[in-house]
């Protein structure tokens, strides 16, 4: 009895693990699946934004769209590399640049100019949010620096207090001395 115990628990306790290992495997599945939705959310989204700004036919349309998946996939690559901010940017105007030579290929001269004129205003609008994160790390920085400095300054002001009460307890007892003599 209890050995057919013990064996019914082993089958128990497998098919509990497979479960979970099953589970968990269609939870990173399913990760994965809403990752590239994401990829192919984003091209399509950008091409159908050219197709309406820059009247692309039917053609540019699908080129531009795999070119614009090909980079969403990079791009979301870079930026989960874990590398520092301006790392990271550095890589993703590596790849857009990348992107934009891709895209010369697919469209006419003055699609092209369009095109370029979007991206110098992406650029700079990008430019000015990476320029307020900076201001704000720096002022948080400083607000540190500030709030050590202040701590620095009571720790001193009481190291002061002590010493002024240090003297004058020595000036009262020199006082005492020679009162006795």
């Amino acid at each position: 009895m209890g050995l057919k115990l013990i064996k019914n628990f082993r089958w128990f306790a497998f098919a509990v693990s497979m479960s979970a290992f099953l589970f968990c495997a269609d939870q990173v599945n399913a990760q994965t699946i809403q990752q590239d939705d994401m990829h192919v959310l984003r091209a399509r989204s950008e091409t159908d934004k050219f197709k309406s700004e820059l009247k692309l036919s039917d053609k540019q349309y699908q080129q531009a769209y795999d070119i614009n998946l090909k980079y969403a996939k990079d791009q979301n690559n870079i930026r989960n590399l874990g590398k520092s901010r301006k790392a990271t940017n550095k890589a993703l105007k590596a790849s857009e640049k990348k992107k934009t030579q891709e895209l010369k290929m697919v469209l006419d001269e003055n699609q092209f100019k369009e095109y370029n004129k979007g991206v110098k205003a992406e650029e700079e609008r990008n430019q000015i949010a990476e320029d307020a994160i900076v201001a704000k790390e720096k002022a948080a920085k400083a607000d540190i620096k500030a709030k050590k400095a202040k701590e620095k300054a009571e720790k001193a002001k009481e190291k002061a207090e002590k010493a002024r009460e240090k003297a004058e307890k020595a000036a009262k007892k020199a006082d005492d001395v020679k009162r006795n003599n």
